[in-house]
């Protein structure tokens, strides 16, 4: 358990430090070369390399993000997050000396980092009654939502739909009759992430990119303060390589990605992993509404 905190805080403090304050940094400093609405941007930036595309849409939806800001994103995530995502791999073969470095035991890994997360296979009737309560929900916060102002960082109803509906789940997912039946919405749930991952990927614009080159100087330059954040709280942990580069890969990769690079350290990391990313899945919204926020008050002195 002591193993897991540690590896909560590691991937804590770089999704707060590492990316919301690197980016809204970056943002702040390459504003000239960014357009004026660039600190909508940052946040959506921040809420993917906190979260996952998923709170990228989220975050364009809530800022109401122009198609010129948001288009070179999609680029910019893509080539930052898998090239960073090499280089982890790669950093296997660095692993004895970065593990010297880092003051971690020789016997860091943990020998059971989690509980089993694959229970039985879902029924039909079990996979009704969670897209039952899915769609339920949604529309009860899009009702609320329409009768709540529009205008400063929330710019459409859309947004605060999202924002509602993200809060009232975590809020739900308290009970364990929820629980229970959001364990078994995975059919429908991925269904329509791959709709919406086929989606973002369409509205990536090469072209928007080579107008505004400047926010791959911010993707870099967030990775770069992200990775500095790790490797100082990793060597105060005194964790492992495995751990950092999963706890990193959860940041900046997300659910699918995450104990992929976990496995290749370790196979105990391999649920480490998959936790770290569903918790940026929970809070990365939030975190880059936060950081949006931060950006736009840097960009106004």
């Amino acid at each position: 358990m002591v193993f897991v905190a540690r590896s909560f805080m590691s991937w804590t403090l770089s999704s707060v430090l590492g990316v919301v304050a690197g980016v809204s940094l970056l943002v702040w400093a390459l504003q000239s070369y960014l357009p004026p609405e660039a600190w909508k941007g940052g946040g959506t930036l921040a809420a993917t390399w906190t979260g996952g595309s998923l709170n990228m849409v989220a975050l364009r939806a809530v800022l109401s993000v122009p198609d010129a800001v948001f288009a070179p994103l999609v680029v910019v995530d893509a080539l930052v997050a898998y090239s960073w995502m090499a280089c982890l791999v790669a950093g296997k073969g660095l692993a004895p000396w970065l593990n010297r470095w880092l003051r971690a035991p020789a016997t860091a890994e943990p020998a059971s980092a989690a509980p089993d997360l694959v229970g039985n296979p879902p029924t039909w009737w079990a996979q009704t009654c969670a897209a039952v309560l899915a769609i339920g929900l949604a529309g009860l916060c899009d009702m609320i939502a329409r009768r709540l102002p529009v205008g400063g960082v929330v710019g459409s109803t859309a947004g605060w739909t999202i924002l509602l509906v993200t809060t009232a789940a975590l809020s739900l997912s308290c009970l364990p009759a929820v629980r229970r039946a959001g364990s078994h919405g995975s059919a429908a749930g991925y269904l329509l992430l791959y709709l919406v991952l086929a989606a973002l990927g369409a509205q990536a614009s090469l072209k928007a990119l080579a107008a505004t080159p400047a926010w791959i100087a911010v993707g870099l330059g967030t990775v770069a303060c992200h990775a500095a954040v790790l490797l100082v709280v990793g060597r105060a942990c005194r964790l492992p390589l495995g751990v950092v580069a999963t706890a990193s890969q959860a940041n900046l990769g997300g659910v699918v990605s995450a104990p992929l690079v976990g496995a290749v350290y370790h196979q105990t990391l391999v649920p480490i992993g998959l936790l770290l990313a569903i918790a940026g899945n929970a809070v990365g919204t939030y975190l880059g509404l936060s950081s949006a926020m931060l950006c736009r008050w840097l960009t106004r002195g």
